[in-house]
């Protein structure tokens, strides 16, 4: 009986060991569980706000969405600066050098036995066209910072992200971190392997960075090309870059849109990038067209592509002079209607050629003949009153001053209104009172030109068509490595030619035309004769350029034939 109930004692002691492990653990699971039950539900309930830290932002969201390893915010690395000069006090005499090296040897002939091999006078200093790091470390993702100020972590400038995928919970942290970031004006997402649905909240989210002005997203194709949706009408992006995306005539044909139609345009891309894609001439056509109505992009590179000379004609014929289609004649003549007849610029056309083009033209006509005749009557009436005051012997010194027009016509140039403060110099003319300085006033502060609507340049209608001059805004076009052919190039000299034609003639008002042009490696010989005559007459247009310095020979030889 006692060993029975010894056997069950222990049996019975065991169990109760058994159901308290049991009891912790599930205590301890019930903890754990609501610990992060709870954790989840401030979450939910207290959504974060960013702080302008990008790091730290970057980090907290991190965190809450639950990423296991989180890519390192670091600064980016930049190739070392030279060595200071050496300091000229710390040279030291012969005798000094040889008193330190005696020196030096007695300390050494007094260690017995060097632990360390002897360190040489000078040390190798450090490399100074690279940084070395870890060999592991260099291929870690990270996400690499600019700062304006290295000790200020909310002056995030520039943000490189390079080889590693922005899934969609990246963009969804960055949806909420880089808008915070005021001072941000550069992101860089090299290979990072964007698709259809990242790219649009991409583009979102820089619609929302308000100085954002400089975006690159070299190496990453996406099935649907959808680039054109970072470049829209209201798009503040100075800087864009394209390379190695994989674009074909489908998402040049979307960029050549975004770029300007008849309606639309594009007021604030400068420079564009799409080197090394697969467009051909059905694209490149596309882009040109885009420059048609577009007077803000400066930079154009479409290097290495598959262009041909259908392109490189189409680039021609934007450069100096195109025919207005037909839905560009029906916008002009609206735009011609809402600007109103006083500020229309009359063209060279003849009047048939005008009623054609304009057929409102006589109701307008009719407004400036009113206008004209009311301003005609104003002057007669000021006359008349000049000579009563003449009359009157108001004396022949003020006869510099003059009676302010009532009722003055609006059809007042800015030169005149100039030349009159000019004159008048701060005096007051002898008018009414306040209307001196008020003209004053609005001299001493002129108004800024607008750009000028492309379809309100001067037109010329030939052979049915009406023409209007070229794109001249673009100074850079980069057209090398492609398949352009002597015809292509035959008509980029023209457009070249007409260019500089107009720029001699004084006419500016379009802009300077092309100063760079860059065409080799093409399907023609760099010795042929059209290639040499556009280097030549691009050679003297490029702002860089500067011409040879005359030898001595050079001068005597050209005094004499001047003598």
């Amino acid at each position: 009986m006692e060993g029975r109930s010894g056997l069950d004692v222990f049996r019975s002691a065991a169990k109760k060991v058994k159901m308290g492990k049991k009891l912790e653990r599930v205590m301890k699971g019930d903890r754990s569980a609501t610990s992060a039950t709870s954790h989840d539900t401030s979450d939910v309930d207290e959504p974060y706000s960013c702080t302008g830290d990008f790091e730290a932002d970057y980090t907290e969201l991190c965190n809450r969405a639950g990423l296991m390893e989180i890519p390192k915010v670091v600064p980016r690395p930049h190739r070392p600066g030279p060595p200071p000069p050496p300091d000229p006090k710390c040279a030291t005499p012969m005798s000094q050098r040889e008193s330190c090296k005696s020196a030096r040897s007695t300390r050494m002939e007094k260690v017995e036995e060097p632990t360390s091999p002897v360190p040489s006078e000078q040390e190798e200093p450090p490399p100074t066209t690279y940084t070395t790091s870890d060999k592991f470390d260099y291929f870690r993702p990270k996400v690499q910072v600019e700062l304006e100020k290295p000790e200020d972590k909310k002056s995030m400038t520039e943000v490189y992200i390079r080889g590693w995928k922005v899934d969609q919970k990246y963009i969804d942290i960055f949806k909420q971190c880089f808008p915070a970031a005021d001072k941000l004006h550069t992101i860089d997402f090299w290979n990072v392997g964007l698709t259809d649905n990242t790219l649009a909240q991409f583009a979102a989210v820089a619609s929302q960075c308000l100085n954002l002005r400089t975006v690159k997203l070299d190496g990453n194709p996406v099935p649907g090309e959808g680039f054109h949706q970072l470049i829209g009408e209201d798009s503040m992006i100075v800087s864009m870059s394209l390379r190695s995306c994989k674009i074909t005539d489908k998402g040049a044909e979307l960029i050549g849109k975004a770029l300007s139609t008849a309606k639309t345009r594009n007021q604030s891309l400068c420079a564009l990038n799409l080197n090394s894609n697969l467009i051909t001439d059905a694209g490149a056509c596309h882009i040109a067209n885009g420059l048609r109505m577009n007077r803000t992009l400066l930079v154009l590179s479409i290097a290495n592509n598959a262009i041909g000379d259908d392109a490189a004609k189409k680039f021609g014929e934007v450069l100096s002079r195109f025919s207005l289609t037909h839905e560009e004649v029906v916008e002009r003549r609206k735009v011609l209607s809402e600007k109103g007849a006083p500020d229309i610029r009359r063209s060279p056309i003849s009047r048939r050629a005008e009623s054609r083009d304009r057929p409102g033209s006589q109701s307008s006509r009719s407004q400036l003949d009113k206008s004209m005749a009311k301003s005609g009557r104003a002057s007669s009436k000021a006359k008349k009153d000049k000579k009563e005051d003449d009359k009157k012997g108001k004396g022949k010194d003020d006869k510099w001053k003059k009676e302010p027009q009532r009722g003055a016509s609006k059809v007042v140039s800015l030169a005149e209104t100039l030349g009159k403060a000019t004159k008048g110099k701060g005096r007051q003319s002898g008018g009414k009172k306040g209307q001196g300085a008020g003209s004053i006033t609005e001299a001493e502060t002129p108004d800024i030109p607008e750009i000028i609507n492309p379809l309100l340049e001067e037109a010329e209608r030939v052979d049915g068509e009406l023409l209007i001059p070229g794109n001249r805004a673009l100074i850079n076009l980069n057209i090398s490595r492609n398949r352009i052919g002597e015809a292509g190039l035959k008509a980029l000299l023209k457009g070249i030619q007409y260019q500089i034609t107009l720029t001699t003639l004084g006419s500016r008002s379009g802009g300077t035309g092309l100063m760079r042009l860059s065409v080799q490696k093409n399907n023609f010989s760099p010795s042929h004769e059209l290639y040499l005559k556009v280097q030549e007459l691009m050679m003297t247009r490029d702002p860089l350029y500067k011409p040879p310095s005359k030898t001595p020979d050079d001068e005597s030889t050209s005094q004499a034939t001047g003598s």
